[in-house]
């Protein structure tokens, strides 16, 4: 029996680890575009260099032997769910399947605003982070340098915080725009509290920030805004967004709003043999939505690859239940200056906020020594 699993982000390797810790004698194979694992929550901290690429990747070939499994470096095309093959763009071309686990991420968006994705750089990537700090290192700072962070979620504020942190070292003058379309900061929290705590901690390191601001056109150099206001810039992070996978477009799968529909054991929708995880998946129970995080990730990985190993052997499958929903989202959020923010509850808390973010990443990447 053989299962694949496609995309080896943190929801891939879980499905992938816990597969193998129900069975030994399950064939597990891997298929990923990229051969090394990032982590993402951190990548924000590429931009300030406390962190190395090195300490937020880790070699896919080496997770896959220490699993017993088998890692495919090779691009997606499509999907025959007929015959149980998935075509790749190398040679091998046609890889078969028993049980097939969908874990391909999402992809940064940019709405389609005229100028926004070939002017702005973007965090979601490994090489998107390494290239936005080999560009923040060649800007000519014997002039006044204009930073625009474009969309004020997690990702966005993590950046900005991050960036004060650059700019300590580089210029004093660099003024950093954080640019958020809604009323607060993290809209997605609907916390009037978390919002104004995080508003005045960036405000308060220099961090320009425009709510209710949204972005009409970018040109080489200057940021349109609805409305007519003009703002230059030297550099962009585009963080306002995400969509689904391309390749999630080329599927013949139930879809809500672009993401693969899931059942409550989290099987896309009228498919007995295929599961959809994490950023790829939208999953809705009387518990609410599952949030697009770490967390549900790995939560999904754990229920779906247990409920492979039931189905294989015939019994009832396991409901999952999502803890970091949309309606009620958790997080451990980064400000820099090595200070972070946990919402959890409903409750703001900032005492060794940093200590536990920096601690839960290092316990992570420990399992791929």
């Amino acid at each position: 029996m053989k299962v694949l699993i496609l995309g080896c982000g943190f929801a891939g390797l879980e499905a992938a680890k816990e597969l193998r810790n129900h069975s030994k004698e399950l064939e597990i194979a891997m298929i990923d575009r990229r051969t090394r694992f990032e982590y993402l929550a951190a990548l924000p901290e590429i931009l300030s260099g406390k962190v190395s690429p090195e300490e937020l990747s880790a070699d896919l070939n080496k997770f896959a032997a220490s699993i017993n499994a088998n890692f495919i470096n090779a691009e997606i095309v499509t999907i025959d769910f007929t015959a149980k093959i998935v075509k790749t763009g190398i040679e091998e071309g046609e890889i078969p399947y028993d049980y097939l686990v969908l874990s391909v991420g999402a992809e940064q968006t940019f709405f389609g605003i005229s100028g926004a994705e070939e002017h702005s750089y973007s965090v979601n990537t490994l090489e998107g982070a390494q290239s936005a700090k080999e560009t923040l290192d060649t800007l000519d700072y014997s002039k006044k340098v204009n930073v625009a962070v474009i969309g004020a979620g997690l990702t966005g504020v993590e950046v900005a915080g991050e960036l004060v942190d650059y700019f300590k070292y580089k210029s004093a003058s660099a003024r950093i725009c954080l640019v958020e379309m809604q009323p607060l900061v993290l809209p997605a929290f609907s916390s009037e509290n978390l919002a104004n705590s995080v508003r005045k901690s960036l405000s308060g390191r220099g961090v320009e920030i425009l709510t209710e601001t949204a972005v009409q056109e970018v040109g080489d150099d200057t940021i349109l805004f609805v409305g007519g206001k003009k703002r230059p810039y030297d550099i962009i992070i585009w963080t306002a967004g995400i969509k689904p996978n391309t390749l999630l477009q080329k599927l013949d799968l139930p879809k809500e709003k672009g993401w693969l529909k899931v059942d409550s054991y989290l099987r896309v929708a009228g498919q007995e043999a295929i599961f959809a995880i994490g950023d790829t998946a939208y999953f809705e129970s009387d518990s609410g939505r599952s949030g697009q995080n770490v967390e549900e990730a790995e939560g999904q990985g754990k229920v779906a690859a247990e409920n492979i190993i039931r189905a294989i052997k015939g019994e009832r499958l396991k409901s999952y239940r999502p803890k970091n929903t949309i309606q009620n989202p958790r997080a451990l959020i980064s400000l820099g200056d090595d200070k972070a923010v946990i919402y959890f509850a409903g409750k703001v808390v900032t005492i060794g906020a940093y200590l536990l973010k920096k601690f839960v990443e290092h316990r992570y990447m420990r399992r791929f020594l």
